[in-house]
């Protein structure tokens, strides 16, 4: 008997013109920092989101890293981050000297909890005459920069009150949001800067690849400034501060146009899939929809009732030819990140002991989902498909 395909996580999905526009960058030679693909991605980048300003990087975590520097982000410096994220959003506080300061996620979508951020600020800052500060060390709090989770939004409304409240610049980490949209505006479009991510397990994927998206027409020419290394002559290498090499290369670029032109396509395919899943598995509890929000099911997951089941579950899933992960490690638990402040941070790992994210690559098919659906309905699950 034929063995059936293995099942990828989260593979690309690559179509329509690629090839044509990747061949003309081959072609022409234009196949690095120059060329015309750079500039037609960003333009179709602020039309997909609705931003007046795309300005595109080498990848998300140097769109977070600009983001920061742009805000004067260093030394004596502290950022509010989720507990539960992939560990870029840290790192690029990181690069710039400042401390991160952990917040811990709620139960359900795991997305920072906005209460309790609301409530450490409240018990844990102070306000001084420079700013807000962390009693513990008297570092300075200069911004918050939470991350849309799996893709699903944070609660905006809330994360935006609280920044008005303690004036902190809200920084949206929207790698994994392309295509979600809270209250029918895009995700990245709320803070002051969104970063977002295109490598290669992305909805849409320029390989590697990364933006800074912002309505600020100085922070977007500042953001161009700092990506291409500075440089204050059109002809002459001469450079009038510190920049970085963080600039997406055309070929890249090229590819990246033509998954945008198939964006649409895939946000359909995958509400597909999420509705194939749901199918296979109706006794599972689902956490509902928020009527606010409308996401890109960039990772599907499923949570088991303790650590020992989703050992057992990814075992099982892998054996069946089916890729599948836990979710990160909580970032305050990791060694580069123990010194750095943070809250009790209880949901976080309670969401890495349980949660599993399953296949939920474009190009899935309805009998795909049933080879994964068999092997989650021998599973001991708390809640499905999320």
């Amino acid at each position: 008997m034929k063995k059936p395909p293995y099942l990828p996580l989260s593979a690309p999905s690559v179509g329509g013109n690629a090839w044509k526009y990747v061949k003309e960058c081959l072609d022409t030679g234009w196949v690095s920092s120059v060329g015309r693909f750079v500039s037609d991605f960003e333009r179709s980048l602020e039309k997909t989101t609705g931003s007046p300003h795309a300005v595109a990087c080498v990848n998300g975590t140097a769109a977070l890293h600009t983001a920061l520097n742009l805000l004067g982000v260093g030394r004596g410096d502290a950022v509010l981050v989720p507990a539960l994220t992939f560990i870029a959003t840290a790192n690029a506080v990181a690069y710039t000297g400042a401390a991160c300061v952990f917040m811990d996620c709620e139960p359900k979508r795991f997305n920072v909890d906005m209460a309790r951020v609301e409530e450490f600020l409240e018990k844990r800052c102070v306000r001084r005459k420079d700013g807000l500060r962390l009693k513990e060390n008297g570092l300075r709090v200069r911004a918050f920069m939470p991350a849309h989770i799996l893709g699903y939004p944070f609660d905006l409304d809330a994360a935006a009150r609280i920044c008005r409240r303690f004036g902190l610049p809200l920084i949206e980490d929207a790698a994994e949001s392309l295509g979600s949209t809270w209250r029918g505006r895009h995700c990245g479009t709320f803070g002051v800067m969104g970063a977002l991510s295109f490598n290669g397990n992305k909805l849409v994927t320029t390989g590697g690849g990364g933006a800074i998206v912002t309505a600020d027409a100085r922070l977007a020419k500042r953001a161009k400034h700092l990506t291409q290394q500075a440089k204050a002559d059109p002809f002459e290498y001469i450079h009038d501060e510190i920049g970085y090499n963080y600039r997406l290369t055309n070929v890249l670029a090229a590819l990246g146009v033509s998954q945008l032109e198939l964006l649409p396509k895939y946000l359909v395919q995958r509400e597909r899939i999420g509705a194939w899943y749901r199918a296979e598995l109706p006794d599972l509890p689902v956490e509902p929809d928020d009527a606010r929000a409308s996401w890109n099911r960039w990772l599907f997951a499923v949570q088991t009732i303790n650590k020992a089941e989703k050992a057992r579950t990814l075992k099982a899933l892998e054996a069946a030819g089916c890729q599948a992960r836990p979710l990160w490690a909580p970032v305050p638990l990791q060694k580069p990140f123990r010194g750095h402040p943070s809250m009790p941070i209880p949901e976080a790992k309670r969401a890495y002991d349980t949660a599993i994210n399953v296949p939920s690559t474009t190009s899935l098919t309805c009998e795909g989902v049933a080879r994964v659906a068999a092997v989650l309905r021998r599973a001991v699950l708390e809640r499905g498909l999320f």
